[in-house]
């Protein structure tokens, strides 16, 4: 018999939603029994460094949101923006919000509630260029003050460099510690209001603003996240695939089973990403991701060591915070961009979701950026392999999506003072930056700088960045060998001529339809040596120097 029911279906309720953080308290807990929120009485009665077990303090009970929303806990009022709270989990001590959008009184004191509202003048903004150089600023040095109010009066003199890309590093909310706090603004800096001005301010510039968050050390640096939730698994990190085939010809090293966890996990655990419970963990950090790009602006992610990020769950949660950079680019009508950090190069990382990738825009591979930095050492000069190392390097394969450091410090590491090339001085340091910084900013990488330098640096680093914006980023590059320790590289009407060795060099350069004019070299000259040559000419270029010339 047909039941006359057979074809009526029932549609489910609708979800639960919920603003987290927001003005109402709520928490995944799905382990506790009771779960309170806990309100200070007196002000003042928190000490810096946690929050007390004493009676001065209101504590009120949270209800169960639901079966849809299986371990949330939610309180019933809201709260007033700027107030003081706490959880407690089965009558314990109370402790901060893991999604704290504020955390003033320190790693485990008081979370504050905030409210995002802004009145923000950005509307016009249409994103930097994908190309365009990154300066990373630790707030905390950058100006005497160490605010990020501080760091905004600098973004002219920054625009006058030719930065396209603020990015800030550490602002959690304990600066110079590993913070589990993925929501918040270190007070310091001046909080997560002064965030929303620095980020109006550069757009109003012309500059994009980019935030380091570094996911694979919350969860492990404060085990006080697993009071409420199984934040941490045991399972530790694989290495990745690297890029030493491309480079030199030869199989990458084998994968080992397993990494000794690193030094700076105090609990020996990473964060919990493909166990029980850890589909809330994933919602854990692209909420955070999600708050960053819609609640203040932010152009781009830049995420730290993405290759422990051990994930086995059938959706990587690369590929859930690289949908939710999606979603944001298509609310905000704007490019926003996530970028991995690694030490190797993982294949997977450029590839579309679609595709079995990770979906991220673009990559910073220290693995590329020493192999580049190696490559420019004098000893190299001599070596008949040196080019066509260099040359596979310059020309790989999404190079316009790889990020490359300009002033590292393994530029001149393990170099003995006295070894050809060297003086072992400061000049030294900056021949050896200066060299990178051409053959980078003649190549397709995404540059990224870190400041102080010398003024003399500064100002080549100045006058290559307004040199390489007089080409289009899609202009291909020609990469030519010159004598012995010299290198050539072409892009459109540019050509930036790089000698590694001890020697001076005479080179060849390319033909053109155009005399070729000397543009920028490096040492500076002390007097005016620009001047026309005729095309298909060679050019002189000093020992551990380097000449730019445009036909234009």
């Amino acid at each position: 018999m047909t039941s006359r029911y057979r074809n009526i279906t029932k549609p489910p309720d609708p979800a639960p939603t919920l603003t987290v953080p927001g003005p109402r308290p709520v928490v995944w807990a799905p382990q506790a029994r009771t779960l309170e929120v806990v309100l200070p009485r007196e002000a003042g009665v928190t000490p810096d460094d946690h929050v007390p077990t004493g009676t001065r303090a209101e504590r009120r009970p949270l209800r169960l949101v639901g079966m849809d929303l299986p371990g949330w806990w939610s309180a019933d009022d809201d709260l007033a923006p700027g107030t003081d709270y706490a959880f407690s989990v089965d009558g314990g001590r109370p402790l901060p919000d893991p999604r704290s959008p504020r955390q003033p009184h320190g790693l485990l004191g008081w979370s504050r509630s905030f409210d995002p509202g802004f009145a923000w003048t950005d509307g016009d903004w249409a994103g930097p260029s994908p190309q365009g150089a990154v300066l990373e600023i630790d707030v905390a040095t950058f100006t005497p003050e160490g605010t990020l109010d501080a760091a905004a009066a600098r973004f002219d003199e920054l625009v006058d460099l030719g930065v396209a890309v603020v990015e800030l590093h550490t602002i959690g909310s304990v600066a110079g510690v590993v913070c589990p706090h993925l929501y918040t603004v270190c007070e310091e800096f001046g909080g997560p209001r002064a965030l929303q001005r620095l980020v109006d301010a550069a757009h109003a510039r012309g500059l994009g603003v980019s935030l380091g968050v570094a996911y694979h050390r919350a969860a492990p640096g404060a085990t006080f996240l697993q009071s409420f939730a199984p934040y941490l698994s045991p399972q530790r990190t694989r290495l990745r695939p690297t890029l030493t085939a491309h480079l030199t010809g030869s199989p990458p090293p084998p994968v080992p089973d397993e990494t000794p966890p690193p030094t700076d996990r105090p609990s020996g655990r990473r964060i919990n990403l493909d166990r029980a419970g850890s589909r809330e963990v994933h919602d854990w950090i692209t909420s955070s991701a999600r708050r960053w790009f819609d609640d203040f602006h932010v152009d781009a992610l830049r995420i730290a060591r993405v290759q422990d990020l051990a994930d086995a769950s059938p959706v990587h949660v690369l590929v859930e915070v690289a949908r939710t950079a999606d979603a944001a680019t298509t609310t905000h009508q704007r490019p926003v961009r996530l970028v991995g950090e690694c030490d190797t190069q993982d294949p997977r990382l450029l590839v579309p979701a679609e595709q079995g990738g990770r979906g991220l825009s673009q990559v910073w591979v220290h693995e590329v950026e020493d192999a580049l930095h190696e490559l420019l050492r004098g000893s190299h000069a001599s070596d008949p392999a040196w080019f066509g190392t260099l040359s596979r390097l310059l020309t790989v394969p999404d190079a316009d999506r790889i990020m490359i450091g300009l002033a590292p410090a393994a530029c001149t590491a393990g170099r003995p003072e006295g070894a050809e090339g060297t003086t072992g001085g400061a000049e030294d340091v900056d021949d050896a930056r200066a060299l990178a910084a051409a053959l980078v900013l003649a190549s397709a990488f995404v540059p990224r700088l870190v400041l102080p330098v010398s003024d003399r640096l500064h100002s080549w680093w100045s006058t290559l960045l307004a040199l390489r914006r007089t080409v289009p980023d899609d202009t291909p590059r020609l990469v030519h060998r010159g004598p012995s320790g010299v290198v050539l590289v072409q892009r459109g009407k540019l050509v930036t001529a790089v000698n590694i060795g001890s020697q001076p060099r005479t080179t060849l350069l390319p033909a053109s339809r155009r005399a070729w004019h000397v543009a920028a070299q490096w040492p500076p000259p002390e007097g005016h040596t620009a001047g026309g040559l005729p095309s298909g000419s060679s050019v002189r270029v000093g020992a551990r120097s380097a000449v730019v010339l445009t036909s234009g």
